[in-house]
């Protein structure tokens, strides 16, 4: 490997460790937490349960030695247990949820009765026994007031959402979404939906990460295409540098003479590291552009980083999943484990005996076979082939200079993985 060129997982780990969270933070209703990362620490403010209460339908008893009960009570949930403590042989008619009676000593399930409705009595059926506690929820047997109920930098998902609304919460700090603009470049692009002339092709890129970044719960900001030429490229990201916690560019960031995002970002900020040893994505660059209080922006706020992707729709799709991202969702709050991607062990479902130089990620399809998930690659896999990624659904890992054979077990990305929120 060439010393200049760094390693995938050098790469990630430095990218998770030198890219902290930045913290800024709003409140929000319930409704509108699904998938935000929680602020600070919440705690528990109520007792779960917040009474002893029924787990079954059925009948709270006093007298566990007894054979049979007087039933002198009924409550519903809902009702107040503030009627007499029951006496031995005595019980009450209770419904789940409803609270225990004092003097109770257990809950006997309707099922494991006997009932004579001229007596207004029941009695234990045959075979039946009776454990003191049996069906009671203790109060605070699952949260207890005081606690941490919900720890800074927890995403927040449906359940946890229902926690706070029974704790009582209707609102709660999130961190504010990262603020990230998105470039693409190179005179050749011209926006879907218009005409295009000799030479020229759609731009891909640029709507892919946007829709990426905006499914993400990212605020992702359009900032067009770049042209050719590097006095634009230097004003563009300097401008977007201001009102944006992060750039991403796709193309211009090779070695060519038209390439001028790598020169463009050495004049106005820092290139921290430039070319990896993978396929597809080797000239994946990043750095970052100072801010100051220009467009609103706190002059000490930490630097706009800057992840410059390549231009061929697979490279800048596979560096975006691989790298960018996991150092996005670092500075959006995640911990440093939990920006990782998403990743899974497959069989592979293929052989191949020429081994490739650099780390490679190749599209596949993950199916479930006899001996767990199997990876079967694509056929399509030129990094300016955008369709062999559309039709699969994970990357699969190979290390330089490995030969794979038909079983082998291969490390594999999901794609997508966050648009599932699988975690």
């Amino acid at each position: 490997m060439s010393k200049d060129l760094l390693d995938y997982h050098d790469a990630l780990n430095t990218l998770l460790q030198t890219h902290q969270p930045m913290v800024r933070s709003e409140t929000l209703p319930l409704a509108q937490l699904h998938g935000r990362i929680l602020a600070e620490d919440l705690p528990v403010r109520l007792d779960v349960p917040n009474f002893d209460n029924s787990a079954m339908d059925g009948y709270a008893i006093c007298g566990a030695d007894h054979s049979s009960w007087q039933v002198v009570q009924r409550i519903a949930a809902g009702d107040s247990a503030q009627g007499p403590a029951l006496q031995p042989g005595q019980a009450a008619r209770i419904f789940t949820g409803a609270p225990i009676p004092a003097g109770a000593q257990a809950v006997l399930m309707q099922e494991h009765v006997t009932h004579d409705a001229s007596q207004g009595a029941i009695a234990l059926a045959p075979g039946q026994a009776i454990r003191p506690g049996q069906h009671i929820r203790r109060r605070a047997e699952e949260l207890q007031a005081g606690a941490t109920l919900l720890s800074h930098g927890a995403r927040l998902n449906p359940a946890t959402i229902g926690l706070l609304a029974i704790q009582g919460y209707a609102q709660a700090p999130v961190l504010a979404p990262l603020r990230v603009t998105v470039f693409s470049s190179g005179n050749e692009l011209v926006q879907p939906g218009q005409p295009l002339q000799p030479g020229q092709i759609y731009d891909s890129n640029r709507v892919m990460l946007l829709s990426w970044l905006q499914a993400l719960g990212f605020a992702a900001i359009d900032g067009g295409a770049l042209p050719d030429a590097l006095a634009a490229t230097r004003e563009a990201l300097q401008r977007a540098a201001q009102r944006s916690d992060a750039i991403l560019c796709s193309g211009g960031v090779s070695v060519g003479e038209e390439d001028h995002l790598k020169r463009a970002l050495e004049q106005v900020g820092t290139l921290v590291q430039w070319r990896l040893f993978i396929k597809p994505g080797k000239p994946f660059t990043w750095g970052h552009i100072a801010r100051s209080a220009q467009g609103g922006m706190d002059e000490d706020a930490p630097p706009c980083r800057v992840f410059m992707l390549p231009g061929n729709p697979v490279s800048s799709l596979v560096t975006f999943q691989q790298l960018a991202l996991p150092a996005l969702r670092r500075l959006s709050g995640l911990d440093a484990q939990r920006a990782r991607p998403l990743q899974w062990q497959a069989r592979a479902n293929f052989n191949r005996s020429k081994p490739e130089a650099r780390r490679e990620f190749v599209r596949v399809r993950l199916e479930p076979g006899p001996q767990g998930w199997q990876a079967t690659p694509l056929a399509q896999q030129g990094s300016n082939m955008l369709s062999g990624a559309a039709f699969a659904n994970a990357l699969a890992e190979t290390a330089p200079g490995a030969q794979i054979a038909h079983g082998d077990a291969l490390t594999v990305y999901p794609l997508f993985d966050t648009l599932f929120d699988i975690l």
